[in-house]
């Protein structure tokens, strides 16, 4: 039976629509998409035997692309990030904006690459022993989470007790 239904005749607009029309789909269980579709249709209409159109795709690459790449090719993911959190920049954003300063004072890109990294790790161990004595930030998820948490409002304390008796 699975013959009878090719992708060849029509396109899962037409079928929808046909579904709608013949009552098989009511209209509350239509498609999100379906009233996008119909409201901007395409210029040309997908078919099964189109070919593709010849668009020559340019490539897209930022300097700070390339920087990135060597970051994490050297260091590595640092792990999870949340992108909700824009108090503290990653550890990729630190490294670049380090650079962008840094890259006045150097001509080779190799040699800037190095003394930026000399530089980060000078400040981390900086960083880390002054910050030996005090808590952590709190930048991990679960730390985030927790705070989240916290600044939520009270929950009422219910007591199991009344909830039991009858009134």
């Amino acid at each position: 039976m699975a013959s009878s239904r090719l992708e060849r005749i029509g396109n899962i607009y037409t079928r929808v629509r046909g579904l709608l029309r013949s009552g098989a789909m009511k209209p509350e269980d239509k498609p999100i998409w379906y009233d996008v579709y119909e409201a901007f249709p395409p210029k040309i209409e997908p078919q099964y035997g189109r070919t593709a159109s010849e668009i020559t795709i340019r490539p897209i690459f930022y300097p700070e692309d390339v920087i990135r790449a060597k970051f994490y090719e050297r260091f590595g993911s640092p792990g999870l990030i949340s992108l909700a959190n824009n108090e503290y920049p990653t550890p990729c954003q630190k490294f670049l904006d380090r650079y962008k300063e840094m890259e006045k004072d150097f001509s080779d890109e190799s040699e800037l690459f190095e003394a930026v990294v000399k530089v980060m790790e000078d400040e981390k161990s900086v960083a880390e022993s002054s910050s030996s004595n005090q808590p952590d930030r709190g930048t991990s998820m679960a730390s985030m989470f927790s705070a989240a948490v916290n600044k939520s409002q009270p929950q009422p304390k219910i007591n199991f007790g009344d909830l039991l008796t009858e009134k």
